[in-house]
């Protein structure tokens, strides 16, 4: 009786191995391919559907949506959709640990909880956000909390992050808002502050001399303000002009890295001899069956990708005032390098219990193959086809299982390479901009051009993000 139900039950069991979740990087074509056209609300729209939609890829389209919209200038629209993504951050917590215990299961078909990177950069594009909106008080909570999640991050994960220089500076900008708008001199004390550490991160970043300068100024410090005046004349740098006024670029240079696969499975040294390790670990009827899992582990893909950069042909932007050449951009955070650096980390940390993870799947399921096809060549009812039907069932069941050993390359496509901050002091009236986009060459890539008002003791926002 209970042979009536192996062939039936070990086919079904091929099946249910071998049906693989949708694939994001499908999903998210059309979209990606609007957004790499410049058409960046058309490719947000296309995605709302999927943003409403509870399923495992939802965070990932959340992000994804939250930034086009950010990139159409739709901000109000982007904050409600990037709240959305970090609301469901705060829902799915994730480990170093948790991610390694995934490779047991097909890791594609689970919820996507993003990766550190992505998670923090949800509370830094909200953070600015709110900045383009004028909403000072609200861009200084989440960039507090995007360096609140980087030191959280140090202490409880061993990363070898270092402080966002610029969710940092863009702190010390939200401060002044509001310490501009309710004449709260705290708050310009605390962006004073802000300023200060960024100076003893980053000496040599010209932008936050006038920063120190202007603040220590408004604040009445005369003994400051003449020591930060000295040190940008020193350095040749311009001086803030009389009821000068304010132009901050925030310019989102190129494409940032993508998952791909690191390849064979055996190809990787370090996989490779965690995988020996835990095979010759292996006992009783696993350890019989050791050269067949071997066989099969040579023909399995990696299951942990890594980040491919895309990265950008800019290297900064020139900012031409009326013909006269004014300043730059300065990178303050390099996004693809931190996502290579932090998913090499995590390899390094994971690849031994995922390793025995991996020998523990396929052993559990060629010793299972190797059981269905003896009980099947044991039916008298199949007669000579006993044996054809067993050998394809059990390696169906172990081809099916390795089909499934694979990376979960989803991420956050939409992402730049890099975040850069241009930030000059302009003469009240009417200016014409020429952003010049320069590579490591020095040659001009593609140019910019913008006309600005610029009002005393005001601040005008620019948001520049480019593809290439």
């Amino acid at each position: 009786m209970k042979r009536r139900f192996i062939i039936p039950f070990a086919v079904m069991a091929v099946f249910f191995i071998s049906a693989c979740a949708s694939d994001y990087n499908t999903l998210i074509r059309e979209s990606e391919n609007r957004f790499n056209k410049g058409e960046f609300l058309e490719a947000a729209r296309t995605l709302l559907p999927q943003v409403n939609t509870a399923d495992k890829n939802q965070l990932l389209f959340m992000m994804e949506a939250g930034l086009m919209l950010h990139a159409g200038g739709e901000f109000e629209k982007s904050t409600t959709v990037l709240s959305g993504a970090a609301k469901l951050i705060e829902e799915m917590p994730v480990r170093v640990t948790q991610q390694a215990a995934a490779l047991l299961l097909n890791e594609r078909s689970t919820n996507y909880r993003g990766e550190d990177h992505e998670r923090v950069l949800v509370h830094m594009y909200l953070g600015l956000n709110r900045l383009m909106m004028k909403d000072g008080d609200g861009a200084r909570v989440d960039f507090k909390k995007t360096n609140d999640m980087l030191r959280e991050l140090v202490q409880t994960g061993g990363r070898a992050y270092k402080q966002n220089v610029m969710a940092k500076y863009l702190t010390g900008i939200a401060f002044e808002i509001s310490a501009d708008a309710d004449k709260d001199e705290h708050d310009r004390e605390f962006a004073y502050i802000e300023y200060k550490q960024i100076r003893s991160l980053r000496g040599n970043l010209p932008l936050v001399y006038f920063d120190l300068q202007r603040v220590a100024r408004d604040m009445d410090d005369a003994e400051d303000f003449r020591r930060w005046v000295a040190i940008a004349r020193t350095n040749h740098l311009r001086s803030i002009p009389k009821d000068g006024g304010e132009f901050v670029l925030v310019f989102q240079s190129g494409q940032g890295a993508v998952k791909v696969s690191r390849g064979p499975l055996m190809s990787d040294q370090t996989m490779a001899n965690g995988i020996r390790i835990a095979v010759n670990g292996l006992r009783g009827q696993q350890a019989l069956a050791a050269s067949a899992i071997m066989v099969s582990l040579n023909k399995a893909e990696n299951p942990i990708p890594k980040f491919q950069k895309r990265g950008s042909r800019v290297h900064h932007c020139e900012i031409i005032v009326n013909g006269q050449k004014y300043g730059r951009s300065y990178m303050l955070e390099n996004i693809e390098s931190t996502a290579v650096k932090n998913l090499e980390e995590d390899y390094r940390r994971i690849v031994g219990q995922a390793a025995a993870g991996i020998v523990t799947k396929v052993a559990v399921s060629v010793v299972a193959g190797i059981a269905t096809k003896k009980a099947l060549q044991q039916n008298d009812r199949l007669g000579p086809w006993a044996g054809l039907i067993g050998t394809v069932v059990g390696a169906g069941t172990g081809a099916a299982l390795i089909s499934q050993i694979k990376p979960d390359l989803r991420c956050w496509h939409s992402l730049p390479a890099n975040l850069q901050l241009g930030r000059m002091y302009l003469p009240p009236g009417e200016h014409v901009l020429t952003i010049n986009l320069i590579d490591r060459s020095g040659g001009v890539v593609n140019t910019v051009e913008r006309t600005v008002k610029i009002e005393s003791g005001k601040r005008n926002f620019f948001n520049l993000r480019t593809l290439f």
